[in-house]
């Protein structure tokens, strides 16, 4: 798992009072150098939008990027919450919850610019994790210091309101995602996902014809607590009847959406 409580949090860290002098001119070029990528990336995010970028740089000096590779776990439930939420800039992020049996359920899906793994860290009161975060494919975070954030939000509760619309729409989707895998059979927990998975990671198809998602069958499998064969031949079928198309390997094309969401309200 990630070790993010070690991040520098403000210049006067013991790392930098250790560099000798002849370092210190290219360490400070590279931090703002940093930072000013920082507060680029977080100006692009529909939530910091109306925040000055003079307002973010304090948040951005303290904030890192980190690169996670697929399968690992940047959070895990029942820890105790660090010192920092998340940011996805790239690549894809499961939030799971563990059953008593040990089996995972996930509970929702994060793509890049999403700002649910700060939403988790905001309650007035620290309390463990209530979800796993794992990686689905090599994603790169912001990780960004809580303390400085809640300052922000202080400064333009207008944050207030984008994180509550952005977290209304995380417990939509969570909500299909869940209801899809609680059900028995295969072919409706995976009519689900795919249904939830075009609502959030919709690319533009080549034909530009229907929606595509980036998934893999596997990737499709894991979702769904199914093997990759169970996932291969439920999907062909669903070829065969006109919902998807999987002629291109990775990417799954959505046909006949209605359909498919009809299917998994059945």
């Amino acid at each position: 798992m990630t070790n993010i409580d070690s991040f520098p949090e403000s210049a006067d860290n013991s790392n930098y009072s250790q560099m000798n002098q002849n370092s210190e001119p290219i360490e400070n070029a590279r931090s703002s150098s940093k930072s000013v990528d920082i507060v680029r990336f977080l100006s692009s995010l529909k939530e910091f939008k109306q925040i000055p970028s003079s307002d973010l740089e304090s948040l951005a000096y303290s904030s890192k990027f980190s690169s996670i590779d697929a399968g690992e776990y940047i959070s895990i439930e029942g820890d105790q919450e660090g010192l920092y939420g998340f940011i996805i800039v790239t690549g894809c992020i499961a939030m799971v919850k563990n059953s008593v049996s040990g089996k995972e359920l996930i509970v929702e899906l994060l793509q890049a610019y999403d700002v649910f793994g700060l939403l988790l860290t905001l309650a007035a009161e620290k309390f463990p994790y209530q979800l796993s975060a794992r990686c689905l494919q090599r994603t790169t975070v912001l990780w960004v210091p809580i303390q400085l954030l809640n300052n922000l939000l202080k400064l333009h509760p207008i944050l207030f309101k984008e994180f509550t619309a952005h977290l209304l729409i995380c417990l939509q989707s969570s909500y299909r995602i869940s209801r899809g895998l609680a059900h028995d059979l295969v072919e409706v927990r995976i009519a689900a996902v795919l249904g939830a998975l075009v609502s959030k990671f919709n690319v533009p198809s080549i034909a530009k014809k229907f929606p595509t998602i980036r998934f893999t069958r596997k990737q499709i499998a894991d979702l769904t607590g199914t093997t990759p064969e169970t996932a291969i031949r439920v999907t062909r079928a669903m070829q065969r009847d006109g919902l998807i198309d999987i002629k291109r390997p990775g990417i799954i094309g959505i046909l006949n959406l209605a359909g498919l969401l009809s299917l998994a309200e059945s």
